[in-house]
């Protein structure tokens, strides 16, 4: 193989691999916004127009700490075994704004009755 051709099959691997890495990475990354800065109305919103959001608040027992979760706009942004559960965080105007989360489903049998025999 002469130099030239190993030159052209070097870029076509690394313009291969270029491709291969912007497809597979996320577009951007999950925005973070501080609830109790904002108003509940705007927090709602923005969950909903970017479809998961982290949300961050003051913790109200402990001083200077921070509390986070991830909050999500609908069940298509949970991982396979989720399920929707809903909550509330602090917002500029209201001491609990509501907001979803995705948390691990519950098995939907009673452990009771498999050794009830």
């Amino acid at each position: 193989m002469n130099a030239n051709a190993f030159a052209a099959r070097t870029v076509v691997i690394a313009l291969a691999a270029t491709v291969l890495a912007a497809v597979s990475s996320p577009a951007d990354a999950i925005e973070r916004l501080r609830s109790d800065l904002n108003r509940c109305a705007d927090v709602q919103a923005t969950v909903q127009r970017q479809g998961a959001v982290i949300l961050r608040y003051p913790s109200t027992r402990v001083p200077d700490y921070f509390l986070y979760d991830r909050y999500v706009s609908g069940l298509s942004q949970c991982r396979l075994g989720e399920e929707l559960e809903r909550e509330t965080v602090p917002a500029a105007d209201t001491a609990s704004c509501r907001v979803y989360t995705c948390k691990r489903a519950e098995p939907k049998f009673n452990d009771e009755l498999l050794f009830r025999f």
